[in-house]
């Protein structure tokens, strides 16, 4: 295994890549990929890169295909290739791009699937198309696994850090109360992330909300303490600006 930082060295992988694409498919550029690319320690920048030139390549007809096949081969840095080539599709592919994400953290039995796709497709989503991707989401957690619960949460934590607007960070957090007296590992994590950040970015927010979660029958010591945590950093923050 070999570490790989530059995109001068994935230049000509890519370029063998695409080559054997035009050969003979998916077939034997899936191998090539996985030998030289997903095999090795890729910094994930270099990897979203990687996505966003197969994007280009690849025909919009085999891209789910070509998703489908990476997330099978079970490689971290595959998530990352996968969610951004999901991501880029959903500007104009939105419904599919979700769904997809969904399946793919659903079929989880690691952490970083969820992390990592969370962040990158329902992350971006929330951010640039707020209200069509929070209905999915809040529907889809009806009868949601934890993974995905867990992949939620990191996508809200994303796309509040990243700048989501207040109003729509208001209606974020309405739906991680939602969450919030759950026991399992998971969620607690991922929902903790999100409520984590609402709180550094948005104390107003929680001063919104500050009854709603100090209602102990409903919400879990553990949100109340991810708030407090995310408060103090707030407060460190404006201490130590810059």
């Amino acid at each position: 295994m070999r570490l790989i930082t530059r995109k001068s060295d994935l230049k000509p992988i890519l370029n063998v890549a695409c080559e054997k694409f035009t050969q003979a498919g998916l077939d034997l550029m899936l191998p090539y990929i996985d030998d030289e690319i997903l095999s090795h320690k890729v910094k994930f920048p270099l990897l979203e890169w990687c996505a966003s030139e197969f994007h280009q390549y690849i025909p919009q007809s085999t891209q789910l295909d070509f998703c489908d096949r990476i997330h099978q081969l079970n490689r971290e840095g595959g998530n990352v290739i996968l969610g951004k080539m999901l991501q880029i599709r959903s500007a104009k592919n939105l419904p599919e791009s979700l769904d997809k994400a969904a399946e793919y953290i659903s079929q989880a039995d690691i952490w970083y699937v969820a992390d990592i796709i969370g962040e990158r497709v329902f992350g971006h989503t929330l951010l640039h198309q707020f209200h069509n991707t929070f209905t999915t989401i809040r529907a889809m957690s009806l009868s949601a696994n934890h993974w995905l619960i867990r992949g939620f949460g990191a996508g809200s934590h994303y796309s509040i850090k990243k700048g989501l607007p207040k109003d729509d960070v208001e209606t974020l957090f309405s739906w991680l109360l939602l969450q919030a007296h759950s026991s399992n590992k998971e969620i607690r994590q991922g929902i903790g992330w999100a409520a984590k950040t609402t709180a550094k970015f948005h104390p107003e927010i929680i001063k919104t909300f500050h009854q709603e979660i100090h209602k102990k029958h409903k919400i879990a010591q553990w949100f109340r303490t991810k708030i407090k945590i995310g408060l103090e950093r707030h407060a460190h923050a404006q201490r130590n600006p810059g």
